[in-house]
Order: structure tokens, then sequence, then C-alpha cells
């Protein structure tokens, strides 16, 4: 019987250490990404220092940082992953966050809103609204970023 509790504890331990390590791993990557970003948004644009990052993956990867420049303008600078083409958009000439989940709340009527985060969506900036809807599905809202126009629905994943 002691044999089994010793194994038993061995097991356990080997479980948690490595459960631990896959987890710092999968986390350094985001982190190291979003390092990135940030100082390729302060690189190639009039932002100098950042607040927010936008991981947004669909057809193409792109990352997002919003930042204040000197002039303290917050500035949305959207880079593609594979490009490196940049986009800077003005935050005061764009919808909001707030605003993007407001209407995603008002058009879907979702069970919880679980993230939102921009992107480019066939050439055009766009909020991504995820969601889980009434039955607990994932789904996506999309919306312009400049106007909130409807772009599309995901629903029920």
């Amino acid at each position: 019987m002691k044999k089994f509790f010793i194994g038993l504890s061995v097991f356990l331990i080997v479980l948690i250490v490595g459960s631990v390590v896959i987890y710092r791993r999968s986390v350094a990557t985001y982190n190291d990404t979003e390092e990135q970003a940030i100082a390729f948004a302060i690189d190639h644009s009039d932002i100098v220092t950042a607040s927010e990052f936008y991981w947004y993956n669909d057809s193409e990867t792109y990352f997002t940082v919003v930042g204040e420049t000197e002039q303290n303008e917050r500035l949305i600078v959207i880079k593609n992953q594979e490009t490196e083409e940049i986009i800077s958009l003005n935050e005061a000439d764009t919808l909001s966050k707030q605003q993007a989940v407001q209407m995603t709340r008002e058009a879907r009527q979702p069970k919880k809103i679980l993230e939102a985060r921009i992107g480019i969506d066939d050439d055009r900036p766009v909020w991504e609204v995820s969601y889980r809807n009434q039955n607990g599905r994932l789904g996506y809202y999309i919306l312009s970023l400049e106007d909130g126009e409807w772009i599309r629905t995901i629903d029920n994943i």
C-alpha cells in the first residue's frame, strides 16, 4: 500500500510540474509577441507609449497596438504579421470597444461577452467581439472599426 501512495505522489508531482511548464511556455509566447508588436509599433508609428494589445486571427494574423503619441492623441496601429504592413488610425475616429460590445449585446443578446479585439477583415479594420450565446455556444460578431457597420456574424460554433 505504501508503494501505491509513493507512486501516486510521484505521478501527481510530475503532472503538476508538467502542467506548470506547459502553461508558462504558452503564456511566454503571447507575452513575447506582445512585446515585439509594441516595439514595432513604437518604431514604425507615432506611438510613444502602448496601453492595449490585440492578437487577431482570420485568414491572416494581425497584431494591434493602441497607444498615445507625444501630443497625447490615441493611435491604433494594426500590423499584418506576415507582410509587416501597418495601418494607423486615430482612435477618436473609430468605434470604441465599449460601443462595439454594446452593439453586439443589442444585436445578439449573448449570455456572456468573452472578448473584443481589433483586426483586419477583407482589407477593412474591424472589431471582432466573441461571445457565448444563450445555448452556451461560441459566436463572433464583426463590426467595422470605423463606423460600426455590421459585417458578419459567426454563431453556434
